[in-house]
């Protein structure tokens, strides 16, 4: 039977080859590809990060001294959120999940806000209903920007900036970061900044990470510099029925919609009006 107790940050590498081995399983159980495989060295500082941060929302299942699940939550000023819930592709169904989403929500207690963004897994998409959350469904766009030039105001960033985005995600997502945006940029992820407009967060590969704005022209700039920095396919996520502003400025550059691995928004309670946002999947 597995055993529930705290993570420790130490634990980061083998969370981290967990969850790689988990959605990539999904992954193939749907019939998809996975993608490529994140550099270790660089995905590593979510999970250690996040087990420093929010130790009470920091949960490993352990069988014979092995972790075979992991969820990890957040708290930024009072908005909660689950950044990850895993269980090993071979001890699902058993009940490992439903105990460690339990712990991690009993971190949410007293938050005025809730986010999670679900995996298309029916299984989690039915839990998180029922914790009492709202449902969006989203939809993704995926392809290789054409014909998009870097519009002018957008510049790269640095840790001088999160200023800017404190300000910018209390407007839009209810609660600053913190110290999330320095982490990503250790993740070696590019921070681009609209001045005193908005931000968007890139990885190496050029795939978009976090977007926000306090308006939806701000946030059509910032995508479209996204767009052009971009050197191959990328996938745009979590666009749900807010985000039209940013469907259309995927379209325009030659992305195409795709539902069939679309998973879920949820959100309940003070999260702020939630756009012109396209929010992280590690940090919401």
């Amino acid at each position: 039977m597995a055993q529930l107790r705290p993570m420790r940050p130490d634990e980061a590498p083998e969370v981290h080859d967990l969850s790689v081995m988990t959605f990539e399983a999904l992954d193939v159980s749907r019939g998809e590809e996975p993608p490529q495989r994140p550099d270790p060295v660089l995905a590593r500082p979510r999970y250690r990060h996040l087990a420093t941060t929010d130790p009470d929302g920091a949960w490993v299942a352990e069988e014979d001294g092995v972790i075979v699940g992991a969820a990890l939550a957040l708290r930024r000023e009072d908005v909660w959120g689950l950044s990850l819930l895993i269980v090993r592709p071979d001890r699902q169904s058993t009940g490992i999940g439903g105990q460690l989403l339990a712990r991690a929500h009993a971190y949410a207690e007293g938050a005025r806000g809730r986010v999670i963004l679900a995996s298309p897994d029916p299984r989690a998409l039915r839990a998180y209903f029922r914790l009492g959350l709202e449902l969006h469904p989203h939809v993704d766009a995926a392809g290789t920007p054409k014909g998009v030039h870097a519009p002018a105001g957008v510049r790269v960033g640095d840790a001088s900036d999160i200023p800017l985005t404190e300000a910018v995600d209390r407007a839009v997502r209810g609660a600053a970061r913190g110290q999330d945006i320095a982490v990503m940029l250790e993740m070696r992820q590019t921070l681009l900044v609209a001045p005193e407009r908005g931000y968007a967060v890139v990885n190496a590969h050029g795939a978009l990470r976090v977007l926000a704005a306090t308006d939806e022209s701000a946030a059509t700039d910032l995508l479209r510099a996204v767009f052009a920095r971009a050197t191959g396919e990328i996938t745009v996520e979590w666009l749900t029925a807010k985000q039209q502003w940013a469907i259309a400025a995927a379209l325009e550059a030659g992305l195409e919609l795709r539902t069939h691995m679309a998973g879920g928004v949820f959100t309940d309670g003070d999260v702020g009006p939630f756009t012109p946002y396209l929010p992280s999947g590690a940090f919401l």
